[in-house]
């Protein structure tokens, strides 16, 4: 009977393990990858001053044309909004807001959901533009 050495076994590659590694490779880049762009594309109106927001708590509306509207990224009705913001304040989780509305979106538009941050007691409300060039 033969006996078998160290020498004679052939040097082999578990492909398992290098299976796990690839699957775990790739749970993490799905996870850490947004795969819906959710913002809303604006075109924000000029103007000549512009002030840097408060970070803390504070929260994002887009108005975008064709009636889209999105609060942090996520696309709702104004309905929702109205729910959400209610809840939001009531939980001291909002201290200011910056409203991001397109140039082209109905005023009207503006100024309802500029009345339902101030129907639940949010003081802080900034309206978000681009800075305009100065011809000097």
């Amino acid at each position: 009977m033969a006996r078998r050495t160290l020498q004679d076994e052939e040097a082999t590659l578990g492909l398992t393990p290098l299976i796990d590694v690839v699957l775990l490779l790739l749970i993490f880049y799905i996870v850490t990858t947004a795969f819906v762009d959710r913002e809303i594309e604006l075109q924000l109106p000029d103007s000549q001053s512009s002030a840097v927001p408060d970070e803390r708590k504070k929260v994002r509306i887009e108005l975008g044309r064709g009636g889209k509207l999105a609060l942090n990224g996520e696309l709702m009705t104004i309905e929702r909004l109205d729910r959400r913001i209610g809840v939001q304040a009531r939980a001291d989780q909002i201290r200011s807001v910056e409203i991001r509305a397109d140039k082209n979106v109905i005023h009207g538009r503006v100024i309802e959901v500029l009345g339902i941050v101030k129907k639940h007691g949010i003081e802080n409300v900034g309206i978000a533009v681009k800075q305009a060039r100065t011809g000097t």
